[in-house]
């Protein structure tokens, strides 16, 4: 049997809309021809499930949607795996002092990972296309390629989003760029980013173009006899013609995967775009440019989160909302020079200006506070609007990192 080795990294965001376009990451490649199996994982869904016991504790449970698509006709079409992995928390509260403190342990790829299967999982049976449930699994242990792949990615997602938003310069993706971002957490840094998200998604683009040969031979398992219909004679010349094309450039796997990237990417720009010229807080005033970059970003994200990224907030709690503030100061004295005789002889004005980012959280249905409105005013007093403009800029990059 022919031995296949392929590298494809990335498909991701959590960064854009959602409903716009969605990313996904090929986790792991394996197996020989035949019996070859691809895993993915979704990087909009990586989800907090953390127990009401570990809020603000030592650590937290998140989840990654995970999907394995298989070759071998003696396997399911693909399985559907909602994977929870037990991470370090990045700040957890002295009960005592009610203090924040850092917890600077990182899961990193090929550490051993704390594991389960969580309920909703399923596989997609191959001889009548039928879901069927997967039962939810204790915790256990693995250091698998796979596991610990996707266990550093859902315990690191704010690393991973971080390196998105560097990467995504207009209507280009500087995938170098990603890569070494990737790497410092222990990953490929080649892992290769697609628009891809769904299981069906992933089960097509493992037949189209990581077992294109066989997809286009007719040689594709099908007991249901679904996917023999669906590919025409027509159909198989057009696909090689495009595969052909490809490979002039470069592997039909990387190339689909860039292309289907960079679709993704102005889609998502054009509907952050247009949201943002007509988006309204939630007392009803319009968004600025910063603010509805900042919601785009925040909204719904845990208020654990804002305090990783920001550090500790002015905070305040009124009714069913909190409050954190993160504000940013210029001042410059006034300077009064007085003569001997007790008369000015000279004087500079000076000045003031600030500029601060308020985040509004309310609680879940799960009593976890999450973040939903997003606030920016400055205000200044002879220091001019530009003074004013550059500590809005530089507290919104701040919360964009």
């Amino acid at each position: 049997m022919k031995k296949h080795r392929l590298l494809i990294p990335v498909i991701t965001a959590s960064l854009l809309p959602a409903e716009a376009f969605g990313f996904g990451i090929v986790l792991h490649y394996q197996g020989d021809e035949g019996d070859r199996e691809a895993y993915f994982a979704d990087l909009r869904t990586i989800s907090n499930r953390s127990s009401a016991d570990q809020t603000m504790g030592p650590t937290e449970v998140r989840e990654i949607d995970t999907t394995a698509v298989y070759e071998s006709p003696d396997k399911p079409e693909f399985v559907h795996m909602k994977l929870q992995f037990e991470c370090p928390a990045a700040f957890s509260m002295d009960k005592t002092t009610h203090e924040l403190k850092k917890n600077n342990k990182r899961i990193r790829a090929g550490d051993t990972v704390t594991f389960r299967i969580g309920p909703g999982s399923y596989k997609l049976r191959r001889a009548d296309l039928q879901p069927e449930p997967i039962p939810a699994s204790n915790w256990k242990t693995s250091n698998g390629p796979m596991l610990s792949k996707a266990g550093t990615i859902a315990c690191n997602h704010i690393e991973i989003d971080k390196a998105l938003h560097a990467a995504i310069r207009g209507e280009r993706f500087d995938f170098d760029g990603f890569g070494k971002r990737i790497s410092q957490l222990g990953l490929p840094p080649d892992m290769m980013l697609t628009g891809q998200a769904l299981p069906s998604e992933f089960l097509d683009f493992s037949w189209q173009f990581l077992w294109w040969e066989k997809y286009f031979a007719g040689e594709r398992p099908d007991p249901s006899g679904k996917w023999s219909k669906r590919l025409s004679r027509a159909d198989k010349e057009a696909g090689i013609r495009k595969l052909a094309e490809m490979r002039e450039q470069a592997q039909p796997q990387v190339e689909a995967a860039k292309k289907s990237l960079m679709e993704g990417i102005r889609k998502g720009q054009a509907a952050m775009a247009a949201r943002a010229h007509t988006a309204q807080r939630i007392d009803g005033k319009p968004l600025t440019p910063i603010e509805s970059n900042l919601l785009t970003l925040w909204k719904g994200r845990p208020e654990s989160e804002v305090v990783n990224t920001m550090g500790n907030p002015e905070f305040n709690q009124a009714g069913d909302s909190r409050y954190l503030r993160y504000t940013r100061y210029w001042e410059k004295p006034g300077l009064t020079s007085y003569g001997m005789n007790g008369h000015v002889i000279a004087s500079e004005i000076g000045g003031y200006a600030e500029c601060f980012v308020e985040f509004t959280t309310r609680q879940d249905s799960r009593g976890e506070w999450r973040v939903e409105d997003v606030l920016v005013r400055s205000d200044h007093e002879g220091a001019g609007l530009g003074r004013t403009k550059d500590l809005c800029q530089d507290v919104a990059s701040a919360a964009a990192r």
